[in-house]
């Protein structure tokens, strides 16, 4: 997907060609994306050439302002809201929901999920991912040893990796139940990257925070910009992004079963439920 080439994190850029996939965005479909966070599933979604009405709602309110700035010109509403409480809009009004990295957050995720489900039309489609709690040693060994060995984690800060800011991370079969049991048909549950760089996860923070730190110029932010479809690259960049595809390729190959960064869902509002 040339809307991906952009995208040097390879758990984000596999997570995000599943959840368009399986989407099947069509033109007229009316899309929220709950938890929307800087609006990059918005953007790609956006970049589709389809007539879609797309709609993106989060809790924070910095994060829904970093949406506005990236995709500034796009006519894509963006609310503030809480799962905890009740979303801004009426019963079963939207066809497809993105529920992102957003389900581990929440204090009660079958509240939350129950939420998603009532603005859902009549057996409609979500597609969620949530981090897993089979998560591979090289993407963040530190936890994986505190995890696995002794029972314990990082819960914030940089050295927190998978963990920062999560009440929880679940297992395949654990999110499963959750979604079934707020309305929802299951018809797909699978891990999402197994092979990556030793210590993906703080790599990627890192080199966030270089990028919105506002001490690299112009050209090489949008060298390496997610939001950005098509850019030029400098020899470094370059390498750079093709030794990340190089070993994400490794999960085209051979991944094993339950492990994985990522744990994905795709759902359908099951029929005969009112909200």
């Amino acid at each position: 997907m040339v809307l991906l080439k952009n995208t040097g994190d390879m758990a984000l850029k596999r997570r995000a060609r599943r959840i368009v996939e399986e989407l099947n965005p069509r033109d007229g479909d009316n899309i929220l994306d709950v938890g929307c966070g800087d609006g990059y599933y918005l953007h790609l979604l956006s970049n589709l050439g389809m007539k879609l009405k797309l709609t993106g709602t989060d809790f924070d309110p910095l994060a829904l302002a970093s949406a506005k700035r990236n995709l500034k010109g796009k006519n894509i509403p963006f609310v503030q809201a809480d799962l905890m409480k009740k979303l801004p809009f009426k019963d079963r009004i939207f066809d497809k929901i993105v529920m992102s990295e957003v389900a581990e957050h929440l204090p009660n995720d079958l509240k939350g999920l129950k939420e998603v489900k009532r603005v859902l039309k009549k057996e409609g489609t979500m597609v969620l991912t949530v981090p897993n709690y089979n998560f591979p040693f090289l993407w963040d060994p530190i936890n994986w040893v505190l995890q696995n060995v002794f029972g314990t984690h990082i819960k914030s800060g940089f050295w927190a990796g998978i963990w920062n800011q999560h009440i929880r991370l679940y297992k395949p079969e654990q999110i499963k139940n959750v979604v079934e049991a707020a309305g929802f048909n299951v018809s797909l549950a699978e891990p999402l990257t197994f092979w990556s760089l030793p210590f993906n996860h703080n790599l990627m923070h890192f080199a966030a925070k270089k990028l919105y730190g506002g001490n690299l110029s112009r050209e090489t932010i949008k060298a390496v910009s997610k939001f950005e479809i098509t850019s030029k690259k400098s020899g470094i960049f370059n390498y750079a992004f093709k030794f990340v595809n190089f070993v994400d390729k490794l999960n085209d190959l051979w991944t094993p079963k339950s492990w994985g960064v990522g744990i994905f869902i795709l759902a359908k509002k099951k029929p005969g439920i009112k909200n």
